[in-house]
């Protein structure tokens, strides 16, 4: 990788060479997907009525999955390529491009009955005022044990924790370029050392790591 990971140059080449925003490394689980926590909760706070706001959208796999389900499925990003993608992916859902920076734009004003963001931008917290229906709720899930500020940034706006999940299961890194590469994109030093101190017949074990957060205006 030669351009800084997790910058825009960096995102745009990762949606066009995998066709989205995915782990560009290869890795086997020894456990249930640390990511079905928020699955699981979002699918049960969905139905024929619920109107959804996405955050960070990449090239649309929660609206593919969900979104038909759903009165109406609004999502943003601020990458044009995935945009593209995610359009192409739900034809049924609304994408647009925002930076989550400055007033809302009218095309994301809502009011929304669930705000939602897998691994993408939190700053849609100090929105959630702004965009949010009466009874609405905030799912986040972010890519390691702890989402530094969240629950912060949430008592700020008047919005309160009602549960908190933290799920970590053992993975595996088939080589060592899979073990570089994820420590690219985690924006950790994957050190060569590592691989050849560690790595067993099976690989490289490593943990995959989540922190889910359901939150509330009440």
């Amino acid at each position: 990788m030669t351009d800084v990971p997790h910058s825009r140059e960096w995102s745009a080449r990762v949606a066009r060479e995998l066709g989205g925003d995915r782990h560009p490394w290869n890795h086997l689980l020894d456990g249930p997907d640390p990511e079905q926590t928020f699955d699981a909760l979002l699918e049960e706070r969905l139905g024929p009525g619920v109107r959804v706001l996405e955050a960070g959208c990449g090239h649309g796999p929660d609206a593919a999955r969900f979104g038909e389900g759903v009165a109406r499925w609004v999502a943003y990003d601020r990458e044009p390529a995935p945009l593209d993608l995610a359009r192409a992916n739900a034809p049924g859902a609304e994408f647009h491009l925002w930076d989550g920076r400055g007033e809302v734009p009218g095309a994301l004003a809502g009011p929304f009955d669930r705000i939602v963001s897998r691994r993408g931008p939190t700053g849609i917290i100090r929105h959630l005022p702004a965009v949010a229906a009466p009874g609405a709720r905030f799912l986040y899930v972010g890519p390691t044990l702890d989402v530094p500020g969240v629950p912060e940034r949430l008592a700020a706006v008047g919005w309160v924790v009602h549960g908190e999940w933290r799920v970590s299961v053992r993975a595996w890194a088939p080589t060592r370029e899979d073990w570089a590469t994820r420590g690219a994109w985690m924006g950790e030093e994957a050190r060569r050392g590592d691989w050849g101190a560690r790595a067993t017949a099976r690989d490289l074990a490593y943990r995959e790591e989540r922190s889910v957060v359901l939150a509330g205006a009440e």
